[in-house]
């Protein structure tokens, strides 16, 4: 007989979430990620537990840990629950405490009060036969549920004016002449470089914590080091760009930056004179960097570089995961104890595959716990990333005797941005696309949103895999040939303008051809045969048999989209393709129509 122990650390969602830059993102993971381990930690050093969820070595830790204890009587779970709640409380206390002494600057009672009563521990133990573990796994979930349903909340809340990043707590930290309304607001010296917090801006004790987490963890002992240079999403989107430069004029651009550097000074838009005075950069350098960054953008003209402004942020879960971690799809539910423990390494193993997909496209992870990922890609590699992503996933069937027909699968939402646009509201918005992947009936889908910079969006959702196409193979496909010149994007802007208002009401009918036919069979025919015709105008190929093969191939695939997701969708599939080829058609792509077609399998 042994004892469960369920225990989780919040508020996750909104401590990563609430972010200004991508550092805050990253360091608002790695905290969190931090934390857990230094909780699981204490279980196992400290009471003798086996950690049975997740796996310790991966980068990245979710907020909970499920283990087995040694031992039995209430009196001790309910102190070993208390002891590491304190242990995690105390830490971030700790934490925050560190990296205020590492700039100089007082601990003040307010910033002590905004991180004690920021966390909401949660935790459940009690007796647990393992021959009768799936019930009481079920038990403790449903209790711990319950619990987090009946939160504590102190009335009243702090008055004043509010955190630049959260927007809920009072702003304790400030940069500037302004005070920050607060009697205990502490003005930041000049001498804390501006990434930690720029002029205007104002932040509280959750804040500036994230902001400056790199303070702690370059002194701590953790295994996995963290990433102070985490880049920016002006850096993410240009940095498949910079590697086609010669490297040293690259690195001879950035150094006449020093400290101020920022890579959105690789927009000419961003050198002005009204920006170099507001984050104190000497204006001598101004004009020095208008003439270096003229000949470097000569150097990328002559090699086929633009300096693209958008990037792409995916978030990425497995469905259903609660159905499996609970053991719902198991045909034996006493198998529920190795399965969990199976189900770990095998997370644990895909979140290794993650990282270095990652890696190898030039991409970031900001957390991956195994079966949920928050990244950001760069858009000459956002659509292979995403199929060896899918490609990779774990067959959580293969780990035990599971209910026939039940197989793993997982749904993804993607945002693709301009560097500017607020990244709470990019969050947000992949986030959105998950939720409207994971409606699809099935799931296994991926829903890809574009925000351009005029504020335009267009959306499309898609399976992986459809009977007849693979939407993901056929986009990349399509941005390749319409980057290289194959096809004319005409063929997309003819098919909105023509069917764009084509919404007929349900079950009605057509008279074609003399036959009264049901409207959505006459819409695909009518469809079918545009898109067949518009295709043959936009191909550029000077090869007539390799066309009409190219354009039968093309068109076949293109109508399986139509039918499977319907016209609005369809037309957003194709919109998504010309904004995607037209952001890397200068990045690579062969423009010589006479060398041979890629033709589709």
């Amino acid at each position: 007989m042994k004892s469960l122990l369920i225990f989780t650390i919040g508020p996750v969602q909104s401590f990563i979430a609430q972010a200004r830059k991508t550092q805050d993102l990253y360091a608002g993971s790695r905290l969190i990620s931090y934390l857990c381990r230094t909780a699981a930690r204490k279980a196992i050093d400290d009471y003798g537990a086996e950690i049975i969820y997740p796996d310790l070595n991966n980068p990245s830790l979710p907020n909970r840990f499920v283990a087995l204890l040694p031992v039995l009587e209430k009196e001790g779970l309910q102190e070993i629950g208390r002891q590491i709640e304190e242990t995690v409380k105390g830490t971030f206390l700790h934490i925050g405490c560190k990296v205020l002494q590492s700039f100089g600057l007082p601990v003040t009672t307010a910033f002590r009060r905004q991180l004690e009563e920021y966390l909401e521990v949660f935790w459940v133990a009690g007796k647990c036969d393992p021959a009768a573990y799936a019930g009481a796994y079920r038990e403790m979930e449903s209790l711990l549920g319950a619990m987090k349903n009946i939160r504590p909340f102190s009335a009243g809340g702090e008055q004043g004016r509010k955190c630049s990043m959260t927007g809920q707590h009072n702003a304790l930290f400030y940069r500037g002449k302004k005070k920050a309304f607060l009697e205990q607001a502490v003005r930041v010296p000049d001498s804390i470089p501006a990434r930690y917090l720029a002029p205007g801006e104002s932040l509280g004790g959750i804040g500036f914590l994230k902001r400056t987490a790199d303070q702690f963890f370059k002194t701590c002992n953790e295994d996995n080091k963290f990433d102070a240079a985490f880049p920016s999403t002006a850096g993410i989107a240009l940095e498949d760009s910079l590697l086609a430069l010669p490297q040293e004029q690259v690195e001879k651009y950035k150094g006449i930056f020093g400290k101020w550097f920022n890579d959105q000074f690789f927009y000419e838009e961003n050198l002005t004179a009204r920006r170099f005075a507001m984050e104190g950069i000497p204006g001598d350098i101004l004009e020095k960097a208008k003439r270096m960054l003229k000949e470097l953008s000569k150097a990328a003209v002559a090699r086929g570089v633009s300096f693209s402004k958008y990037y792409a942020l995916l978030v990425m879960d497995g469905d259903s995961m609660g159905e499996w971690v609970a053991g719902k799809n198991l045909a034996d539910r006493g198998e529920l104890l190795d399965f969990q423990r199976r189900l770990t390494r095998s997370l644990g193993a895909y979140a290794g595959q993650v990282k270095a997909i990652l890696e190898a496209h030039h991409g970031r992870s900001v957390y991956c716990g195994g079966d949920d990922l928050l990244a950001l890609i760069n858009l000459q590699h956002l659509l292979a990333v995403l199929q060896e992503l899918r490609e990779s996933f774990p067959a959580l069937e293969q780990l035990g005797h599971v209910v026939p027909g039940k197989k793993s699968s997982t749904s993804a939402g993607v945002c693709i941005a301009h560097y500017k646009a607020p990244l709470a509201e990019v969050i947000k918005y992949a986030r959105e696309m998950e939720r409207t992947a994971k409606h699809l009936e099935g799931k296994d889908a991926v829903a890809i949103g574009v925000i351009k910079h005029s504020g335009e969006i267009c959306q499309a959702v898609v399976k992986w895999k459809y009977e007849n196409v693979a939407p993901l193979k056929l986009l990349c496909r399509l941005v390749d040939i319409l980057a290289a010149g194959w096809f004319s994007d005409t063929f997309i802007r003819n098919l909105a303008r023509e069917f764009s208002s084509l919404s007929p009401g349900e079950g009605r009918q057509r008279v074609f051809s003399g036959r009264v036919i049901p409207l959505k069979a006459a819409e695909e025919e009518i469809i079918g045969a545009e898109i067949a015709r518009l295709l043959r105008r936009s191909c550029l190929m000077e090869d007539r048999v390799k066309a009409d093969k190219a354009v039968k191939d093309l068109c076949g695939q293109l109508l399986s989209i139509y039918v499977e997701g319907g016209l609005a969708n369809f037309l957003s599939f194709l919109d998504i393709a010309a904004f995607l080829s037209r952001e890397v058609k200068a990045n690579g792509c062969n423009k010589d129509r006479s060398s041979g077609y890629p033709l589709f399998s």
